[in-house]
């Protein structure tokens, strides 16, 4: 099974899909061979699905957001406003994908509305993802929209420009060179870890923390249906074992290896970093519902999703919300010697 990723190697993700590799050689007892290519490898990052649908690929990494193109309730099984809306987190967002019905719900747009022929296998979850990178202070929205921001394609970065930002669209190893030419002020990408691989901590100076735009992100594997369907009952479960093992161990990965770059940032290369101010976050919440308020009135399952969503926040958040804002009290009091 070859796999092309739409990340290069070295980047955290990809490293999480080599271990997936491993452990479904490990329990298939080398039945099943997984072969990774990194971006570009095959096809064009963007043509993955495409790639995996026609055979040119049996399967592919990437985020259902590259897909919006398609669909634009793509966006919304991998980092969907209706969280940061709802108050809801990354694991909740699992939890929905897995146990309210978001899977196949997920599986119904890709067959369906969008009309390709594979299987979808969440991978590499993430959680929080930043404001971002700046070289002068951002302490309201008012200031932030002055100035020229690189942000996410898809339903984030419409979020964005409905907000009233001033927004670009780059990929990863244009934010640096674009930042040294003074085309942008400032940038987000993944996380801390794989920011510092883009060199972004030698363009820029200050570090805002979580926000809004993107609350989780979750990668995926898509397998192209013939190949799928030519797999034993026996290898299709040990693929989605080793998928949900993969899952576990990318949050391990992703808590810690986080932090340890945030002290990195911080204590080697001296960068400021701040949280992200209330104003920024409101200003895009109330954008994203607009956003989700107008798409919904466009598409009828792009409003089918959103509602599934909206129904299964308004029955977990009450109670998953108050052990989350438990444990939030419990570390700020916390005193660690």
């Amino acid at each position: 099974m070859r796999i092309q990723s739409a990340v290069a190697s070295g980047a955290m993700s990809y490293e999480m899909l080599e271990r997936f590799a491993e452990r479904l050689h490990a329990m298939s007892g080398g039945q099943l061979e997984v072969e990774l290519y990194s971006a570009g490898a095959i096809v064009p990052s963007p043509r993955i699905l495409d790639a995996v649908d026609n055979g040119t690929l049996e399967a592919g990494f990437a985020w259902p957001q590259y897909w919006a193109g398609k669909h634009p309730a793509a966006s919304l099984f991998s980092n969907t406003p209706v969280w940061a809306m709802s108050g809801m987190d990354s694991l909740t967002h699992l939890s929905w994908m897995y146990e309210g019905g978001g899977l196949e719900m997920y599986q119904e747009l890709l067959s369906e509305e969008i009309g390709v022929d594979v299987v979808p296998i969440f991978v590499t979850p993430s959680g929080w993802q930043p404001l971002g990178w700046f070289n002068t202070p951002v302490e309201s929205w008012e200031q932030f929209k002055e100035l020229s921001y690189r942000s996410p394609p898809g339903l984030a970065g419409e979020i964005y420009e409905e907000a009233g930002a001033n927004v670009t669209f780059l990929t990863g190893e244009e934010i640096v060179p674009a930042a040294e030419r003074g085309v942008i002020d400032g940038a987000e990408w993944l996380n801390p870890l794989e920011d510092m691989s883009f060199g972004l901590q030698d363009a820029f100076d200050r570090y805002y923390l979580t926000t809004v735009h993107q609350f989780m992100d979750i990668g995926e594997i898509v397998i192209n249906g013939d190949f799928w369907r030519g797999l034993s009952p026996q290898l299709q479960a040990m693929v989605r074992t080793a998928a949900m093992a993969t899952i576990v161990e990318t949050y391990n990965n992703d808590i810690l290896r986080n932090a340890q770059a945030l002290n990195t940032l911080r204590d080697e290369h001296g960068i400021t970093i701040e949280p992200t101010p209330q104003s920024v976050h409101n200003a895009l919440m109330e954008a994203a519902g607009r956003v989700l308020e107008r798409r919904s009135e466009e598409n009828e399952f792009f409003r089918e999703v959103v509602e599934s969503q909206s129904e299964f926040a308004r029955t977990t958040q009450p109670w998953w919300g108050e052990v989350l804002r438990m444990y939030d009290g419990l570390s700020e009091n916390a005193v660690i010697k």
